[in-house]
């Protein structure tokens, strides 16, 4: 579990330092990706290119900000419940809520373990205010959100997660959802308009 736990970290550390680094160096990479396009299509390539890149971004951000909130909530619980590492544990919160599908499952086990090192009563407590988090999350909070980016069918996100983590671990789980919702952009800006018109 505690291998689990820290692999899960440790790649949704590293997608975070590899995307921080992207972000980076995105202006000079779309300029030369835009100049491979022929001059007749550059721009229609490089409109279908800004747009996939600011609604991907947009996604991105969105489960960076769900992931954040999920940190304050467990720093808030373990400061009300008196557990120890507070902070430690929200850092935890922030990384592991990034990985799909199982990131609170991992994220819940580890809150309740810390607090069962305290009392079966808290971790009962923190069991069940973490659950309710979730909850909220998943009904309020994500749909709030996530409806300013790119929507993605709940089919979708489970499948790509499931292929990308097949394929290449927690990393390629984390990096599967956003490429879906590249290529769902890329079918409704190209493929669906050729199809209607045919």
């Amino acid at each position: 579990m505690g291998r689990t736990v820290l692999s899960g970290a440790f790649s949704a550390l590293t997608v975070l330092v590899l995307t921080l680094y992207f972000l980076i160096s995105l202006p000079s990479v779309t300029k030369i990706f835009y100049r491979l396009a022929p001059a007749s299509r550059r721009a229609r390539v490089s409109s279908i290119g800004d747009a996939i890149i600011s609604r991907v971004g947009s996604f991105v951000g969105s489960q960076v900000l769900i992931a954040a909130l999920a940190a304050l909530f467990v720093f808030a619980l373990a400061l009300g419940i008196e557990l120890p590492y507070a902070a430690a544990l929200a850092m935890v919160i922030l990384f592991v809520a990034l990985i799909p599908l199982i990131g609170h499952f991992l994220g819940a086990s580890i809150v309740v373990l810390v607090a069962l090192t305290q009392s079966p009563g808290k971790a009962l407590l923190a069991l069940i205010l973490y659950t309710a988090y979730v909850q909220i999350e998943n009904f309020i909070i994500t749909p709030r959100i996530m409806k300013r980016s790119l929507a993605i069918p709940g089919l979708v996100t489970i499948v790509a997660a499931l292929l990308g983590t097949s394929l290449l671990g927690l990393v390629g789980g984390i990096l599967a959802i956003p490429i879906a919702a590249a290529i769902l952009l890329i079918m409704d800006e190209v493929v669906f308009p050729k199809t209607d018109n045919a």
